[in-house]
């Protein structure tokens, strides 16, 4: 135990950082890649997932991927 908390628990946070890195450089590759959404909107979604690391990308993976 490190500072009165348990093992389990940082190993928790370390998966739960790991997915959500996964998700953020998975999201932020597919913006920039894609060739459907015009410049603006692309601005829009990196502006999203970088204020919003968790909710953002998974916006973007479910709704804005295909784009219009």
């Amino acid at each position: 135990m490190t500072c009165g908390i348990p093992s389990w628990l940082i190993f928790l946070w370390q998966i739960l950082g790991g997915i959500s890195l996964a998700l953020f450089v998975t999201s932020f590759v597919f913006i920039l890649l894609n060739k459907k959404l015009p410049n603006r909107e692309k601005m829009l979604w990196l502006l999203g997932t970088l204020l919003l690391p968790i909710v953002g990308p998974v916006l973007f993976l479910t709704l804005g991927r295909y784009g219009k």
